[in-house]
């Protein structure tokens, strides 16, 4: 059996209009701590890996702090970290994904799925990804990423994000 944790909505940079600026930087603080507890807690537990199922920004448009701090917060611990992107950051043009914020200070142990399909995360354990491409994709990502496969001896955990409200 695999231990893991997973989670997602995370939406690091999530400002909050109706805080102060004093209030606005704890609840920031607090996210970034919120990480490495996670992490400590996967640790701790004994867990293969984390995987963050979308959402793991809250926009594209994240200042290169922000996404220092929370790269730095997700390498704190020498865990695997998959991150999915979702509807909040998804890929394509504009990405934080790809930008060098992102891809420059990516922590060794974290892992963008930035393509449908699997992705080996151990022996006898794979991940089959389904990240979003765009803000509103014109069909269900999870499917697609279930097309073609095949039963197989390996524990597989399909990782999605959302719900699509109609196609």
């Amino acid at each position: 059996m695999v231990r893991f944790i997973h989670t997602s909505d995370w939406q690091l940079g999530m400002t909050r209009h109706y805080l102060d600026a004093d209030a606005q930087a704890r609840f920031t603080g607090d996210r970034i701590r919120t990480v490495r507890s996670i992490l400590e807690l996967a640790r701790r537990r004994e867990c293969a890996f984390v995987v963050v199922a979308g959402d793991v920004f809250e926009h594209p448009n994240l200042g290169r702090q922000d996404i220092g701090r929370a790269l730095e917060a997700m390498g704190s611990q020498d865990i695997p970290v998959y991150l999915l992107p979702g509807n909040h950051d998804p890929l394509g043009t504009g990405s934080l994904w790809s930008s060098p914020a992102v891809a420059d200070r990516l922590p060794t142990n974290v892992t963008v799925l930035d393509r449908t399909g699997i992705w080996p995360v151990s022996d006898g354990v794979e991940l089959v990804a389904a990240p979003w491409h765009s803000k509103r994709p014109d069909a269900d990502p999870v499917a697609g990423c279930l097309d073609g496969l095949r039963p197989h001896d390996t524990v597989r955990i399909v990782v999605g994000h959302g719900m699509l409200e109609e196609l």
